[in-house]
C-alpha cells in the first residue's frame, strides 16, 4: 500500500486554495490529465467546468463527489472501490454541472486523477459564489454551506 509521504514525494504538487493538492500530468491538444491528493480537512468546493465532461478517478481511499444537477436534484457520486457500497472507481460530472468534493469521515486520504477532453482551461471554469448557489438551491442550503468559501 502506497503512503501518504510516498505520495508527496512522487510530484511537484500545487497547494490549492481549498486544501486538496494536485498536479497536471498530461496535456495535449486533445485532453488534460492530472493527479489530486485529499487529505483530512481538503475539499473541493463548488465548482463547474463548462466546456467538458469532467472523469473523476480513485487509485487510493475513498472520494465522494457531489453533483448539484440544473433542475435542483443532488447526486453523490461515491470513488472507491466496494462497489456493494455503491462506489465506483470511475465517475463522470457532466458539463455545465455543479460539483465539489470531500473525502467521507474517516478516510484518511484519497489519491486518484482527474481527465478533461477538451483540455481543461480556467477559462472554461467556474468557481461557484456561496450566495447565489443558496439562491438557485436553498433546499441544499446545508450542503452548499459545507462545501463553498465565504467570499471575503
Amino acid at each position: 500500500m502506497t503512503t501518504v509521504e510516498e505520495l508527496l514525494a512522487a510530484y511537484a504538487w500545487f497547494d490549492h486554495p481549498d486544501g486538496p493538492k494536485f498536479v497536471e500530468t498530461h496535456r495535449d491538444a486533445h485532453r488534460t490529465s492530472g493527479h489530486w491528493l485529499f487529505l483530512p480537512g481538503a475539499l473541493s468546493s463548488f465548482h463547474k467546468v463548462l466546456n467538458n465532461e469532467e472523469l473523476w478517478l480513485i487509485h487510493t481511499g475513498r472520494l465522494l463527489v457531489h453533483v448539484l444537477e440544473p433542475g435542483g436534484a443532488h447526486q453523490v457520486l461515491r470513488l472507491g472501490m466496494d462497489f456493494h457500497a455503491g462506489e465506483r472507481p470511475v465517475v463522470t460530472v457532466p458539463a455545465g454541472y455543479w460539483q465539489a468534493a470531500e473525502l467521507p469521515e474517516g478516510e484518511p486520504f484519497a489519491f486518484g486523477a482527474n481527465v478533461c477532453a477538451p483540455p481543461f482551461s480556467f477559462e472554461q471554469f467556474s468557481m461557484a459564489r456561496r450566495e447565489d448557489l443558496l439562491r438557485e438551491f436553498p433546499h441544499h442550503a446545508g450542503l452548499i454551506m459545507r462545501l463553498t468559501r465565504s467570499e471575503s
